[in-house]
């Protein structure tokens, strides 16, 4: 991460189409969160992501992730796992974790950046960069997230269907 580098706490990785966000073990995301965001004024938001106050300068000192798997460089670019919503002055940390996760799962914010194909005959998971690597996203998820600021109508989908929660 930029000139940082983190040691995780393991090296099994799972990648996860039905994974919304990242989601790493608790003490790789506390390592993540102390070494940027310690000493900014941040909040755990409804939905359990956290937000720290952040200018579009803060915003830009953060870093892309860089990783390897198998020898082979991945990224997942500041706007996938941190974005800022302007309105707000806000960033949101785009990473899911929790007590008892013991591998990093790759979701959502790494597959908009590479394809994936699963090969279960052979047991093996190829990634190869996506025609969107590196453009610009919608707002639609960053939107989503601070609708409670916005006190506008919320929609979260699941397997079920789509539930409209209103403020």
């Amino acid at each position: 991460m930029g000139d940082w580098h983190v040691n995780p706490s393991s090296t099994e990785i799972m990648a996860d189409s039905g994974t919304s966000l990242n989601m790493l073990p608790e003490q790789d995301y506390v390592k993540i969160f102390d070494h940027f965001f310690k000493d900014k004024n941040c909040m755990k938001l409804p939905n359990t992501l956290d937000a720290c106050d952040c200018t579009a300068e803060e915003h830009l000192a953060i870093p892309d992730i860089d990783f390897k798997i198998n020898g082979v460089e991945y990224k997942i670019p500041r706007e996938q796992w941190y974005e800022r919503n302007e309105e707000h002055s806000m960033c949101v940390i785009k990473f899911m974790h929790g007590p008892g996760k013991d591998a990093w799962i790759l979701g959502v914010n790494f597959f908009m950046n590479y394809y994936t194909v699963f090969d279960y005959e052979n047991k093996k998971i190829g990634f190869a960069p996506s025609i969107k690597y590196g453009h610009a996203q919608g707002k639609t998820f960053i939107n989503w997230v601070f609708s409670d600021f916005k006190k506008l109508p919320a929609t979260l989908l699941n397997l079920v269907g789509v539930t409209e929660i209103t403020n």
